[in-house]
C-alpha cells in the first residue's frame, strides 16, 4: 500500500498544478472585473508587467531604472543580461496574449519538475516536501507572473545532466539557471551532498564566465547592476537592515528552486542515522523564518500603506 501512495502521489500533484492554475486563471477574470483590495488588484501580474517594461530600455539600457505603475515599490533590474534575451519573445506579443503563455509555459514547465523530481527524490517525505515548495512557488509566481518557474527548470535540468555524467550541458544550464544570482548556490549544494568535487567545478565556471564576458568586456554594465543589487526598495522594509536584503535573496516565490537545493541536501542527509532528527530540525527553523521575514518585510509594511 505504501509503494502505491508512493507510486500515485507524482500524478496527483500533477493534477493539483492544473486545478491550481485554472484557479489562478479565473483570479485574473475577477481582478478584471470586480473591485478587489488594492494590494490584490495592484499586484496582480505585476512582475510580469515590470519585466516587459525593462525589455522597451533596450540591451545597453537594460540597468537604467523602470518606470512602475504607482504604489508599486521600485525595483531596479537585477536579472542577469541574458534574460533580456530568454524573455525577448513576450514582448513581441500584446501582453494579454504574452501573460497565457507564459503561464502555460510555467504549467507545462512545473509538471516536467514534478515528475522529474519523483525520480531524483527517492524518499517519500522528502518528495513531499520538495512538492510543497514546488506548489508555494507556483503560486506566488502565477500571481505575480514571475520567472522563478524557468530557473529550477533549469537546475532539474542540470541535475539530470549530471546524473548522466554529461558535464558541460550540466553546467551550461546551471549558467542560465543564473539569470536570478542567488542560484549559484546550487554548486554549494551539489559539492556538500558530493554530487561533484572541486575539480569539477570547470565544467560549471567555464559556462558562466563566458556568459558573464559582456561584464567584463564593459565594467560601467557590471557596476551598474552591482548597484541595482545594493539598492534599497522603499516599501520592502524590516526590522533590521539585513532583512530587506536576505528578502530580496530569498522571498518565499524563491522556494521553487531553493527547494530543489535543499532535498537534495535532505535526501544526502538519508544516509546518516540522525538524519530524519537533522531533518525536522532545519524545517522547523525555516518555517519560523519565513513567518518572520514574510511579517516584517512584507506584511506589515502592507498594512501600512493599505
Amino acid at each position: 500500500m505504501e509503494k502505491e501512495v508512493h507510486h500515485t502521489v507524482h500524478t496527483n500533484m500533477v493534477y493539483f498544478l492544473i486545478a491550481n492554475f485554472v484557479i489562478l486563471f479565473l483570479s485574473r477574470v475577477l481582478v478584471n472585473f470586480f473591485d478587489l483590495p488594492p494590494f490584490l488588484e495592484g499586484s496582480r501580474d505585476i512582475d510580469f508587467r515590470i519585466l516587459l517594461l525593462g525589455l522597451k530600455n533596450g540591451l545597453t539600457d537594460f540597468y537604467n531604472p523602470v518606470v512602475v505603475p504607482q504604489g508599486v515599490p521600485d525595483w531596479p533590474p537585477y536579472y542577469l543580461y541574458f534574460w533580456y534575451f530568454i524573455f525577448f519573445p513576450m514582448g513581441l506579443v500584446p501582453f494579454e496574449i504574452g501573460i497565457q503563455i507564459w503561464d502555460i509555459l510555467r504549467l507545462i514547465l512545473s509538471c516536467y519538475i514534478v515528475l522529474k523530481g519523483y525520480k531524483i527524490i527517492k524518499n517519500r517525505t522528502n518528495l513531499l516536501w520538495f512538492y510543497f515548495t514546488i506548489w508555494v512557488g507556483f503560486i506566488i509566481d502565477s500571481w505575480y507572473n514571475n520567472c522563478n518557474f524557468l530557473i529550477i527548470f533549469f537546475l532539474i535540468m542540470s541535475y539530470n545532466y549530471l546524473e548522466k555524467s554529461n558535464m558541460w550541458l550540466s553546467g551550461i544550464f546551471f549558467a542560465l539557471s543564473t539569470i536570478k544570482i542567488n542560484s549559484v548556490l546550487f554548486i554549494p549544494t551539489l559539492l556538500l551532498i558530493r554530487k561533484i568535487k572541486f575539480k569539477d567545478l570547470v565544467y560549471y565556471i567555464v559556462p558562466f564566465v563566458v556568459l558573464c564576458l559582456p561584464y567584463m568586456i564593459f565594467p560601467d554594465y557590471l557596476l551598474q547592476m552591482l548597484n541595482n543589487w545594493s539598492n534599497s526598495t522603499p516599501g520592502i522594509q524590516g526590522l533590521t537592515p539585513l532583512d530587506p536584503i536576505i528578502w530580496k535573496m530569498v522571498q518565499p516565490s524563491h522556494l521553487m528552486f531553493l527547494g530543489f537545493m535543499l532535498i537534495l541536501c535532505f535526501e544526502y542527509l538519508e544516509r546518516f542515522e540522525k538524519g530524519h532528527k537533522i531533518r525536522t530540525i532545519i524545517v522547523s527553523i525555516l518555517i519560523l523564518f519565513y513567518i518572520y521575514i514574510s511579517i516584517t518585510v512584507w506584511i506589515l509594511p502592507l498594512i501600512f500603506i493599505y
